[in-house]
């Protein structure tokens, strides 16, 4: 179905300027107590965060409430003692692996709020689903938690991997279907939007993460940063995106929708 602002020309256009929403950030810690260390599923052995939610511990001193808007994004005073209450689009729960390794693991729900191991699956490692631009040369990525590609379906821009995005995502022409199906043009990256959100949270240390969002993120692209990457061991997190009450014409589920699915563009481009 087409939203109000979809376009056949979309990815040659801009973010509107006045399409926005909220997002959080709670950085949640593994509960020890609740639920022992465990390793990553197979023989890797690797960390992984628990799969019971009464396994954590929501550190809301630390929570932090942006409004993005129009590609700008501004930091909201908020009552840290109180969880929000605005309507929900969508959630993701994303862990680091790091040091084991540069992955990402997620779930598209609040891990507080369900129970992991009773979702398919479990805790994901991140993914992409290839989408060819029509009438272009480009293919999009989108990344989310049920993505079936490792790796993105060109390269990425030098402005946003490896700072963004681990390199270990990064287009591989050696894979098999490079040939055929990916194209080598740098098109940019779209997706589930609280993925898309907790990227840059992880690109620094948790304490750069207001500058972060407020100074490098701007309308479809990224301005790097100089800061160390934030993807230290055992760091955790849920984001979620809310509709903006002071703007419920144009931040509603349509709209957000069209915009994770790239209708004006990469999210993070060239």
């Amino acid at each position: 179905m087409q939203g109000p602002y979809h376009s056949s020309q979309s990815s040659s256009r801009q973010i509107p300027t006045d399409v926005s929403f909220l997002v959080s950030y709670e950085p949640l810690k593994p509960n020890y107590q609740k639920q022992a260390i465990r390793k990553g599923r197979g023989d890797s052995g690797f960390w992984a965060p628990p799969n019971r939610k009464i396994a954590y511990h929501r550190d809301t001193a630390r929570a932090k409430l942006f409004r993005w808007r129009g590609g700008r994004v501004t930091e909201l005073a908020h009552d840290p003692s109180s969880r929000y209450s605005f309507t929900r689009h969508s959630v993701a729960t994303v862990f680091t692996q790091y040091p084991d390794t540069d992955h990402l693991l997620a779930v598209d729900f609040d891990a507080e709020e369900k129970n992991v191991v009773e979702d398919p699956g479990g805790w994901k490692v991140l993914g992409f689903r290839h989408q060819p631009q029509p009438g272009t040369e480009k293919i999009y990525s989108y990344v989310d938690v049920w993505g079936t590609e490792q790796q993105m379906a060109a390269p990425g821009s030098p402005h946003w991997v490896p700072q963004l995005l681990p390199s270990i995502y990064d287009y591989d022409p050696s894979q098999p279907a490079a040939a055929t199906t990916w194209r080598p043009s740098t098109a940019g990256l779209i997706g589930h939007l609280p993925i898309l959100f907790a990227l840059p949270a992880f690109s620094a240390p948790p304490e750069r993460l207001a500058q972060v969002l407020t100074g490098h993120l701007q309308p479809n692209r990224w301005v790097p940063h100089q800061f160390c990457h934030g993807r230290i061991a055992e760091r955790g997190m849920v984001v979620t995106v809310y509709l903006d009450p002071a703007n419920l014409k144009l931040s509603s589920k349509v709209i957000l929708d069209q915009l994770q699915d790239g209708y004006w563009g990469a999210f993070y481009g060239a």
